[in-house]
């Protein structure tokens, strides 16, 4: 029995409001880099649904570049280190770890020989170090700033030249190597945000959080001109700028939710893209991009990316996915569709083919969803402000919102669209859009499942005790009570045919009980070390698959208990949610924010 990813849907670059973000390419323009908490992803320009991570950071991860050989990638965290490491091969082999400065990396740079960095950031002693990327071993020294340094950029030819920006408004140039300081600019009257070098190494640009461009002769750093003007120019903070490959336009993306296309040569404004978002006057934010050969990507403050097409002054797509932690998992009957909810109540329906996500507004909750329920023709979601959303899968505008005057713990869906909603002191049971019974519990309820068939509903309880539950119209009575659990239970889910129950609970045990008898007929699926999170059972009830807080999947057989299929560290941090899609096909959510799906091999 094993298992083998197919597919990333990775989540979007992590953003924060008033910062920069520095995305970066690969030399050959292929794929774009970004990180999102302990993570760096390397996902595909053209068919963003194929991506790659890397997860060897132990905090989060602040910015990535590739070295221009295309043979390695510099990662920085909130703890100063850098990370070198091999991007031929799956290994991703560790060439180095420096630990560069004493506080967050903000930006790194590569020389064109892809062997000296710089990294820059905060830190107590310095907000720079230049090192070799062989041996660590120190190659200048960056003096000159005062506060904290935001961005760096290295010319990629030689005679090399450094410059740095930072919170103290000023740009600090560079002679190497080694770097050595030659003079401070202070051209700027508010943060430096973003710097770099044209690609024929003739000029470099900086752009701040007074909304303004210069432009800079590389060899000497003297000032050549201001590109932006009043008339034309970003009316808020730029926190970014991207050369063209022939060095003539630079692309820059602003806080004022645009992002422009400025010909160097007449300083002029050629193409005006305009991003605001309908949600909010921020979301729209632009805090980043790239320019590489033909695509050009602007990344929003909500972790849109947004693929530029300078010939219509518009966004030609638009890359969606989760910024925060998955929290919860559904699938369309269908299994063609599947649907997330995150930490920060966003709901989004991903094509499961494409990878495409669409976010659903209407279905989207406050604040943390808390679980989610798919049959026939409605999407059910249960959120941390106290509603249940009935959301029509045809028409995702067309939301029905139940009140539950509590937390709801759990949520679950039978064929004949009986949902099932477990508080912690009772369990309703809505129909129809509305609730139709409840029953007061006083178990403290963790966990509910109503089974395929709408007649059957199972309770789980802080009292490590199931409860099976007989509902007749509006009515719950009980069955049986099973005791098998020895913790409180975290997960349940019927089988199809609705005569297994699966129970799993916060030390990572999972028993099988007989729905009719309410004895356990499987109890070897012990192999959790954390609380279980999700359980689902494969179309055929044959497999069960179970993820958990210990970041590993689980494949369960029912006529073979013993045997497993184990894919470890499945998410990074924590599993969220586990759920077949086909017999042979699963699909995980987790912290890491990420959808993936992995093909099984059943012996």
């Amino acid at each position: 029995m094993s298992a083998i990813r197919s597919s990333i849907f990775a989540c979007s670059p992590a953003t924060t409001r008033g910062q920069g973000v520095h995305l970066d390419t690969d030399p050959k323009g292929e794929s774009i880099l970004y990180t999102n908490g302990k993570t760096v992803f390397i996902r595909n320009i053209e068919k963003p649904h194929i991506a790659k991570e890397y997860t060897q950071h132990n905090c989060n991860v602040t910015v990535a570049k590739y070295a221009p050989s295309g043979y390695y990638i510099a990662s920085g965290d909130e703890r100063g280190n850098v990370r070198i490491w091999d991007t031929v091969g799956d290994e991703q082999i560790l060439k180095l770890e420096s630990h560069a400065i004493s506080g967050k990396v903000n930006d790194i740079a590569w020389d064109g020989e892809s062997k000296r960095i710089i990294a820059v950031g905060d830190g107590r002693e310095k907000f720079a170090h230049a090192f070799m990327a062989d041996s660590g071993s120190s190659c200048g020294e960056i003096m000159g700033h005062s506060k904290v340094v935001n961005t760096v950029a290295i010319r990629q030819t030689r005679p090399f030249r450094a410059v740095t920006g930072g919170d103290d408004n000023t740009l600090v140039f560079s002679n190497g190597v080694p770097f050595v300081f030659n003079k401070t600019i202070h051209d700027h009257t508010r943060f430096v945000q973003e710097v770099k070098f044209s690609s024929n190494g003739e000029m470099f640009a900086s752009v701040g959080s007074d909304g303004k461009i210069f432009l800079y002769d590389a060899k000497t750093g003297d000032k050549l001109k201001e590109l932006s003007t009043a008339d034309h120019g970003h009316t808020g903070s730029i926190f970014a700028l991207s050369w063209s490959a022939d060095s003539s336009r630079i692309l820059t993306s602003s806080a004022d939710q645009t992002a422009k296309i400025w010909d160097v040569e007449t300083s002029s404004v050629v193409n005006t893209f305009d991003l605001s978002s309908q949600d909010s006057t921020f979301h729209g934010q632009q805090v980043g991009n790239v320019w590489k050969g033909s695509n050009l990507v602007s990344l929003s403050l909500s972790g849109d990316l947004n693929y530029l097409d300078p010939s219509t002054s518009k966004a030609s797509r638009v890359v969606q996915g989760h910024q925060k932690a998955i929290t919860a998992l559904a699938v369309s009957n269908d299994k063609k569709t599947l649907f997330t909810g995150s930490y920060d109540g966003r709901v989004m329906s991903w094509d499961e083919s494409s990878g495409v996500a669409t976010p659903l507004k209407e279905a989207s909750h406050g604040n943390q969803v808390m679980q989610m329920a798919s049959s026939g023709a409605q999407l059910i979601s249960a959120g941390m402000d106290d509603t249940i959303r009935i959301s029509s899968k045809s028409a995702p505008s067309d939301v029905t919102v139940v009140s539950t005057n509590a937390l709801p713990k759990s949520v679950s869906s039978s064929d004949d669209q009986t949902i099932a909603v477990a508080t912690e002191n009772e369990i309703q049971i809505i129909q129809g859009g509305k609730k139709a019974g409840s029953l007061a519990v006083e178990c403290s309820a963790t966990a509910v499942a109503i089974n395929p068939q709408g007649k059957v509903v199972a309770i789980g309880g802080q009292d490590t005790k199931v409860y099976i539950m007989k509902l007749e119209g509006n009515k719950l009575t009980t069955v049986h009570t099973l005791v098998k659990n020895k913790s409180p239970i975290s997960a349940l889910a019927f089988n199809s045919e609705g005569n297994l129950l699966a129970a799993g609970d916060n030390s990572g045990k999972i028993y099988v009980y007989d729905v009719a008898t309410g004895e356990a007929v499987v109890h070897q699926w012990v192999f959790h070390t954390a609380r279980i999170t999700s359980i689902n059972w494969s179309p055929s009830g044959r497999y069960a698959v179970s993820g958990s807080l210990d970041t590993n999947i689980y494949v369960w057989s029912v006529e073979k208990p013993s045997k497993k299929i184990a894919i470890l560290n499945a998410h990074a941090l924590s599993v969220s949610g586990v759920a077949f899609i086909e017999e042979d096909k699963i699909v995980g959510t987790g912290a890491d924010a990420c959808v993936k799906t992995w093909k099984l091999t059943h012996h």
